[in-house]
This record gives C-alpha cells, sequence and structure tokens, in this order.
C-alpha cells in the first residue's frame, strides 16, 4: 500500500522516458540530416546514412540506458525526488550508454556509428528525460496534496510510534498515504498521545474495539497498528477481521502464526513496518491490468459507438424513460460509484421489488428472478446477449472498474454480507469475472462469492485474458443468463 503510489509514479516515469529516447532519436536524427550539413560544411562532405541503419544504434543505446536507469535505482524513486537527483542520475546513465554503446559498436563492427548522433541522441535524452520526469514528479506531487487517489488509513496506537507515522505522513503528501483517523487502546496514559495525534490534525476515531463496525461503513484501504509489543497479542482478532476484509495491515513485527496473508516489509523512509495482504500487489501487473483497461475501453467505445446508438434507439422506441440504468455500487475497498447500464426493466422497477421479495430465486442478499415480469421485452434479449453491460466501459475508463474483477454490488447487499465475503471489495470491480464462465446466473450465492475470492488469490495478467476469452463463447451462448 505504502508502494502503491510510488510505484505509479515510476510506472508513468518508465514511460516518460521510453517517449523522451523517441523523441530524442528523431530529433537527433533531423539534425544530423538536416542542420548539421548546414552548420558545418565537413560534416556536410561526410556520408548520410539511412534511417534503417541508425535503428540498431537506438535500440543498442536505449537498451543500455533502461538498464543502467534501472540498476542505478533511478525508477525506485518517491514523487518527492528533485531535480538535481533526476538530472544526475540522467547524466550518469547516459555516459555509462556512451561508453558502453561504443564498445559493443565496436564489437559487433557498426562502422557506421557516428559518434556525433550517438553523443547528440544521448545529450537531447537526458534534456527531455530530466524535464519529463520533473512535470510528472509535480503532478504527481499535486494530485497527492489535493488528496486524489490516495490511500487512506487508520492508525491504531496513540504513543510516539503513531505520532512519529502521523507526522511523517503528513509532512509527505507526495506518498501517496493519509491518515483516516485514529483509534485509542483504552489503556491509561493515552490522554498525551491523543492530545498529540489531534493537534496534527488527526482525527480520534474512538476505541479500537469499535473498528469492526467503522472497517463495515467507511472507506478504509489499511490499518496500521504503531503498538508496543505486548499489545499486539491482545489484537489478533482486528487482524483476523482485516484479512478477512481483504484490508492491508502494517505492524512492527510478525507475531501471528494464524494470519495466512502474505507478509511483506514496508517503509514510511526509515520507519520498517510490516504489511500483512491477502490481494495482489505486483504493481507493474496491475499497472499493465490498468493500462489495458484503458486502451480497451476506449478502442471499445468507439468501435461499438454505433451498435450503442442501436440499441439505445431500441429502448426508446419500445419503452417509455430513459435509456440508462444509472445504480450506485460499491467499489475497491467501498468506494461508492455511478454504474451505468441500458435499461432493460420498465421505468421505476425499482419501487416494484418490494412487491417481489417472494419471487427471489437466489439465496443470500441478491435479489435475482429468472423471468423477472419487470424486464421489458427488448431489455430480455438485451440481458440474453449482455448487451445491456457495454456501458459500463465507461466506468472502466473513468477507473471505476475492470474489464475483470468480481461485480460490483449495492450497498444494501454488502450490509447483508458475513465477514469473509467483504474481501471480495478488496479489488476493483470487473465487467466479467471467473463467474461469468462458470455458470452466470446459475450459480448459487456462496458459489458465487467463493468463485470471487478465488479470482483474487490466484489473480494473474494471464487468469484475466483467459477469462476475457472464455468470456466470448459464455455470452454468445447465453449459458446461464438472467
Amino acid at each position: 500500500m505504502l508502494k502503491y503510489y510510488r510505484h505509479q509514479f515510476n510506472s508513468v516515469c518508465v514511460l516518460a522516458d521510453l517517449l523522451a529516447l523517441l523523441f530524442s532519436f528523431f530529433l537527433a536524427f533531423w539534425a544530423r540530416r538536416d542542420l548539421v550539413p548546414r552548420l558545418s560544411a565537413i560534416l556536410a562532405s561526410r556520408p548520410m546514412f539511412g534511417f534503417a541503419d541508425y535503428v540498431p544504434v537506438f535500440l543498442l543505446a536505449s537498451l543500455v540506458i533502461m538498464g543502467t536507469l534501472f540498476s542505478a535505482g533511478a525508477y525506485r524513486q518517491n514523487p518527492g525526488v528533485s531535480l538535481t537527483l533526476t538530472f544526475a542520475s540522467n547524466v550518469k546513465a547516459a555516459a555509462i550508454a556512451l561508453l558502453l554503446t561504443l564498445a559493443l559498436a565496436y564489437l559487433l563492427k557498426l562502422t557506421f556509428m557516428s559518434r556525433l548522433f550517438l553523443a547528440s541522441f544521448l545529450g537531447l535524452f537526458v534534456i527531455h528525460s530530466t524535464v519529463l520526469k520533473h512535470v510528472v514528479a509535480i503532478w504527481f506531487r499535486r494530485r497527492a496534496a489535493a488528496g486524489k487517489d490516495c490511500r487512506l488509513v487508520v492508525l491504531v496506537g496513540t504513543g510516539e510510534k503513531a505520532q512519529k507515522v502521523a507526522k511523517r505522513l503528513l509532512e509527505r503528501p507526495e506518498l501517496g498515504v493519509c491518515p483516516r483517523g485514529f483509534m485509542t487502546l483504552g489503556q491509561e496514559g493515552e490522554r498525551e498521545g491523543t492530545a498529540a495525534l489531534e493537534a496534527l490534525g488527526v482525527a480520534n476515531l474512538g476505541n479500537v474495539q469499535a473498528l469492526p463496525h467503522f472497517l463495515a461503513r467507511e472507506v478504509v484501504d489499511g490499518v496500521i497498528f504503531c503498538v508496543d509489543t505486548q499489545d499486539l497479542a491482545e489484537l489478533e482478532e482486528l487482524f483476523l477481521i482485516c484479512e478477512d476484509l481483504g484490508l492491508d495491515t502494517l505492524v512492527a513485527a510478525n507475531l501471528f502464526p494464524h494470519l495466512s496473508a502474505t507478509v511483506q516489509m514496508e517503509r514510511i523512509e526509515e520507519l520498517p513496518l510490516l504489511r500483512y495482504t491477502t490481494v495482489p500487489h505486483d504493481q507493474v501487473a496491475l499497472f499493465l491490468k490498468r493500462s489495458l483497461d484503458v486502451c480497451v475501453s476506449s478502442l471499445g467505445l468507439l468501435l461499438l459507438a454505433p451498435l450503442l446508438g442501436l440499441v439505445a434507439i431500441a429502448i426508446r422506441a419500445t419503452s417509455p424513460g430513459t435509456i440508462f440504468f444509472v445504480q450506485e455500487r460499491m467499489g475497491l475497498n467501498g468506494r461508492r460509484f455511478k454504474c451505468v447500464k441500458f435499461r432493460t426493466m420498465v421505468q421505476g422497477a425499482e419501487t416494484l421489488k418490494d412487491h417481489l421479495e417472494h419471487m427471489n430465486e437466489v439465496d443470500g442478499p441478491v435479489f435475482k428472478i429468472r423471468e423477472d415480469p419487470r424486464v421489458t421485452p427488448v431489455g430480455r434479449l438485451l440481458r440474453k446477449s449482455s448487451l445491456d453491460e457495454l456501458p459500463q466501459l465507461w466506468n472502466v475508463l473513468k477507473g471505476d472498474m475492470s474489464l475483470v474483477g468480481p461485480r460490483p454490488p449495492i450497498p444494501s447487499e454488502v450490509e447483508k454480507y458475513q465477514r469473509w465475503q467483504r474481501r471480495r471489495l478488496s479489488m476493483r470491480p470487473g465487467i466479467t469475472c471467473l463467474w461469468q464462465i462458470s455458470g452466470r446466473s446459475n450459480l448459487d450465492f456462496d458459489t458465487w462469492m467463493r468463485l470471487d475470492l478465488q479470482y483474487i488469490d490466484h489473480w494473474s495478467l494471464m487468469l484475466d485474458f483467459v477469462i476475457l476469452i472464455k468470456t466470448v463463447p459464455a455470452v454468445l451462448s447465453a449459458r446461464g443468463a438472467a
């Protein structure tokens, strides 16, 4: 969790450097071909090789410079990195790349390589990369200062550890982690620590025994236990609750053998913490997942625009009311958003739900009727073909949802969840998931929940790809559609 914002920042920095390499290469080639001959008669008399001959130089130099930046830790920075440090690391990487590329060119007998071209290419890269990454850093810092995309944590404890953690998080908004508040242990001598935390502007959320109720009602991404070692054993039940909810749990030591969550070390600068987590945290893979979501959803909305228009016309022509059905759903860790679908029921169908409760065919808090009398003829066709889900590509593009992930529930359903079922909210909801290729509406509620948790526990980009591929025949066959 504490690495989330840093990983996002560094992923964008990698893209910025790739863009800087491309732009610098084309600019250096243009300068060598068109500008330099006009400035120097000697250089104008030298032979100019074609664009294709310079491509190996670009690939070789780019590989060396990116490898140098990776090995030097240039992509392990946080958004607070200074302009001077960014420039220095780029100069160092460019110098190493220059020497190694010339050496490799000699060994590979790339006789056409121009040292002037290579030097100008790497020099331009230093300038472009430094500017781009500094702009990215400023943008991330401003987003963090505005509280955008910030991970919310609850601090447990009021002692010196809690005060240090709270102060550091408040001083360094670029870390992307914001204290939602703190909870006391109900011990004597906490008055001074409570006053100190409140003076920092951290909200007092009451006694730690209220933590389960608070987590069930509020948006929280993690809990940091800032307590003494002797107090940890008494808090094991709270750790298990956090694990069931899929929340990150950070402490000073690993003392609980009953937890099955993965334990990883994190730091707030020099302050060591252990993270307990049962959800995916491969930030590179998650970044690629999000990139795929953006690309596919934007392309899908563009290519499917004519089909979306025809569906909208069919809905408006056959049933009075709005084209879209907009409903509040719960996303990542309880974040609420407006989920958009094509309307498949008569207008005002939600007000008729109470009269149909006795017809519910699904166990658990979910309400489903196979032959729902509220569904319009066009709506039934849209549901069978899953075309009613297409507007959710807009939710994917916005970041509320993903292409693949647990389906987003409505708040009233989540209120009835058992504790272990809430962990399905620990990953961004999706349009399709394992349930879509395993029976859809034919599944009972408990199986549905366990499939979602199975997806979270075994998530990978390959699993997403397999689900997307298998979703196509499942939708075309209308197997289990309601």
